[in-house]
């Protein structure tokens, strides 16, 4: 199993009320990066506090992951939707 491997799975078995939460590797290293639980349950008390963004950017030795919190509860705000950017041409 790689380390992106095992930090999906990490990422994976934290239970985050209310939310599932994604993870994009923007840099990566080679060892497990450390603490990445700890990370998400303070960006969780930021989020219960009242901070309005959702993602959140890791960095620790080489790596650099983001992290998107989705809720579970209400439909995702525009600025976090998933879209599909592909526009239809018409025939002519």
């Amino acid at each position: 199993m790689t380390v992106i491997d095992q930090i999906f799975r990490k990422v994976a078995e934290i239970s985050i009320p209310h939310f599932f939460i994604t993870v994009e590797f923007s840099a990566s290293g080679n060892d497990m990066p450390e603490h990445i639980e700890a990370f998400l349950w303070e960006k969780y008390e930021a989020i219960l506090r009242g901070v309005s963004g959702r993602k959140f950017i890791y960095k620790k030795g080489e790596w650099r992951l983001i992290f998107t919190f989705f809720p579970t509860d209400r439909v995702v705000d525009e600025r976090y939707a998933l879209k599909n950017k592909v526009q239809m041409k018409s025939k002519r």
